[in-house]
């Protein structure tokens, strides 16, 4: 074997192991995007789930705030009155 020769079939070894590599990595990638696409998938399930849930809270929230409020302001204006009407 001349020198070329070698090189060439180091060449050759060197460039089947480098696909080696490849298909392997390559293979991994897809097994890990498959994963992350399940992953996703099983998110955005549960958050349509509890979607429901939150809507129900906000609009709680919403109530009570606004019934304090109006309570707080009736408090408020009774007060008023009861102070306006004790001056005279």
């Amino acid at each position: 074997m001349d020198f070329y020769q070698i090189i060439s079939l180091v060449a050759v070894i060197a460039f089947v192991v480098l696909v080696i590599y490849a298909v392997v990595t390559l293979t991994q990638v897809r097994r890990t995007a498959e994963a992350l696409e399940y992953l996703a998938t099983l998110a955005a399930e549960n958050v349509a789930k509890t979607q429901s849930t939150f809507d129900l809270l906000n609009n709680v929230s919403s109530l009570l705030d606004n019934t304090f409020y109006k309570a707080l302001r009736l408090g408020v204006d009774i007060m008023n009155k009861y102070r306006s009407a004790v001056r005279k």
